[in-house]
């Protein structure tokens, strides 16, 4: 799977933290600088982004919780 460094060091955080849920802040700290002025939907656009690449043809793993954040799982982890 080719990724950009962005998208590498996104899935690299999520991969450091599995089952946790990392808020858009948090990601945005990590990944990015925390002077990055991140207005509109940078962390949406780069997660789709991710998703498309490694999720293509199989059970998500990235997974969505609505107003907290982002969480990766294995795909067949159902908790």
């Amino acid at each position: 799977i080719e990724l950009t460094a962005k998208e590498f060091d996104l899935l690299w955080l999520l991969m450091t933290h599995p089952r946790q849920v990392l808020s858009k802040t948090q990601i945005l700290d990590h990944v990015w600088s925390s002077s990055f002025d991140a207005s509109g939907n940078l962390v949406e656009a780069y997660i789709s982004n991710l998703r498309k690449k490694i999720d293509k043809g199989r059970p998500p793993m990235i997974r969505t919780l609505r107003r907290m954040g982002y969480t990766i799982r294995p795909a067949e982890d159902s908790r």
